[in-house]
């Protein structure tokens, strides 16, 4: 569905110019544009209908109260403690 000049409005902000420069490049490496990789990025993380199911939430909670938090050294003693390498 197309929608009409009407049924948009214009949104405008700023950011640092590394940062555009950034996301220009994520965008054409994409093979996308700018505005499609914001639209992606908003509609994917802000838009969502996505609600947390009840494992979610229990795990948010827990960290949120620092439980069930497993720590590692570094990287190295993660990929280890996972079975990795």
């Amino acid at each position: 569905m197309s929608l009409h000049h009407q049924d948009q409005t214009r949104f405008t902000f700023e950011l640092p110019v590394v940062d555009h420069k950034k996301l220009k490049a994520i965008a054409a490496l994409a093979g996308i544009s700018l505005k499609e990789l914001i639209l992606g990025c908003l509609q994917e993380n802000l838009l969502s209908e996505n609600v947390p199911n009840e494992e979610t939430i229990r795990v948010f909670k827990d960290t949120d109260e620092g439980k069930n938090i497993i720590r590692y050294k570094n990287a190295d003693d993660l990929i280890d403690k996972l079975g990795l390498k």
